[in-house]
């Protein structure tokens, strides 16, 4: 019977970047995963954090291949056959149903927020099929063991693990000290260990989405329309694209291989609505749609149950989950391979610190109380801007919240070189001005008698976390730079 000090289960990006991390520290490892690479997935856009994430570990641990991924310029040199998308920053577009997109004065219906300076510093959007499949031939090209095709069952011996299984007909059975789980939904050692699933969450929304080929740009339908996209500071295509509807919100992602992700988030209170009745209460979403084919999954579009879950506790003596694994809220504010690769660095390190010292269940406390902390944070941050959806102004204060701690958390990491919870999870303060907003914006009386100056509250809760004038832009809505002073490279 093979002995492990670690396996792992589920081979996306998250759990082979572990796989080889591990190695590199010296412990024993094995990664399993019940499907083959390449297959659809989403969870695509990057942000100024996962970048930087990426290259710290990459240097720390010594793994130079992953550094070309950490912005679209490199990766462009060192791997044009994986593909990927630009990233240059956040647009938002408002609309109201059944009327073509209309801007407004002082651009009240846009709003554009950079992440870099230039497109050879850009963040990517990440062609997932692509991108996992070469994180899991970098585990099999180490000599790590992996094995795809897998279907496993877990026997929690206390401490450790037996690993039963089947691939292809052969039988596995195997040992392991420690069990790592980063299968996402499945959530198969939460699962297998009887972890209460959590089940309050303040966003509450649901997915339609796919692959497309032959969307045209939104560019070309502003175009079209003769709206002037002199203000913008980046292509509006070349960013993570957000359409501000009715029901909730739309995302489109282009990559370089002629394909757009495109999805509805709608809210939980909209009720089930059907791609084609979306597209047809917005007639310039419709026309950017006109020619376009779904050509991912290979079962036509994907429609999810409520998008937002969780498990109460992320980790134990013996096993741990990854941020994927401990939950979801929304795709709203790209923050998912960003809290992978925080997790993931964090989890690395206890393994490395805490291993065989007598400390290593207190460390696993405090990481899985970081995981839940970020998770909730992530949850109020999107239901602000789910709340304020219907006055585009106050979503623009709402989004405000995100970036600050975007910001912050790029200037403390890269700046201070502190290690902050991902968003500045870890600053009460913060939460509570998080919180603040979120009571305020989801107050049903709006009326004369609780009249409240929105901007000024939202300048006074957020003065501590606002280092890049986000209150100031030159333009309105029109943000040219909002990335840390110091978090660029030299």
């Amino acid at each position: 019977m093979q002995q492990f000090d670690v396996v792992i289960l589920g081979a996306g990006f998250g759990g082979s970047l572990t796989a080889l991390l591990l190695d590199r520290i010296g412990l024993s490892v094995a990664l399993f995963d019940r499907g083959t690479h390449p297959r659809f997935a989403i969870g695509e856009s990057s942000t100024p954090a996962a970048g930087y994430l990426l290259q710290s570990l990459a240097a720390q641990y010594d793994l130079p291949q992953f550094e070309p991924f950490c912005k679209y310029g490199t990766w462009q040199q060192a791997h044009p056959d994986i593909s990927c998308g630009i990233k240059r920053g956040f647009s938002y577009f408002a609309h109201t149903p059944h009327q073509p997109f209309q801007t407004q004065p002082a651009h009240g219906s846009e709003l554009l927020v950079t992440a870099n300076l230039s497109d050879t510093l850009a963040d990517t959007h990440w062609y997932r099929a692509d991108v996992d499949h070469w994180f899991a031939r970098q585990v099999a090209a180490s000599g790590i063991v992996y094995r795809d095709q897998t279907e496993v069952e877990l026997q929690h011996n206390a401490p450790g693990w037996q690993i039963q299984g089947t691939r292809l007909g052969e039988c596995i059975d195997l040992q392991a000290n420690f069990l790592i789980d980063a299968t996402g939904a499945a959530g198969i050692v939460a699962r297998a260990l009887g972890i209460e699933a959590e089940t309050e969450f303040k966003t509450h929304s649901s997915a339609i989405f796919g692959h497309f080929r032959n969307v045209a740009p939104w560019q070309t339908i502003l175009n079209g329309q003769g709206i002037s996209q002199n203000n913008y500071p980046f292509y509006c295509d070349h960013s993570a694209l957000h359409h501000v509807l009715d029901e909730g919100w739309m995302w489109q992602l282009r990559f370089n291989n002629g394909i757009t992700s495109a999805g509805f988030v709608l809210d939980g209170e909209t009720g089930q609505q059907n791609w084609e009745t979306l597209l047809d209460r917005y007639p310039s979403i419709q026309a950017q749609f006109v020619s376009a084919e779904c050509v991912d999954p290979e079962d036509g579009l994907q429609t999810t149950g409520r998008l937002q879950r969780g498990w109460k506790e992320c980790a134990g003596p013996d096993w741990a989950l990854l941020p994927h694994t401990v939950g979801f809220i929304d795709p709203l504010h790209s923050t998912g391979i960003a809290h992978t690769l925080c997790g993931i660095e964090r989890l690395v390190t206890v393994l490395e610190q805490h291993t065989g010292q007598g400390t290593l269940t207190e460390a696993l406390a405090t990481y899985s109380h970081s995981l839940q902390t970020e998770r909730s944070l992530i949850d109020t941050l999107v239901a602000c801007c789910y709340r304020s959806r219907h006055d585009f102004e106050r979503f623009w204060l709402s989004t405000l919240f995100y970036f600050a701690a975007a910001t912050s958390y790029e200037h403390l990491r890269f700046h201070e070189q502190q290690r902050p919870w991902l968003l500045c999870a870890d600053d009460e303060r913060f939460r509570q001005a998080v919180t603040d907003w979120y009571q305020l914006v989801s107050r049903q009386d709006h009326s004369a008698g609780h009249k409240t100056d929105w901007l000024q509250t939202a300048r006074e809760l957020l003065a501590p976390w606002d280092r890049v004038g986000l209150f100031e832009p030159a333009v309105p809505h029109m943000y040219y730079y909002t990335a840390a002073p110091e978090a660029e490279p030299r």
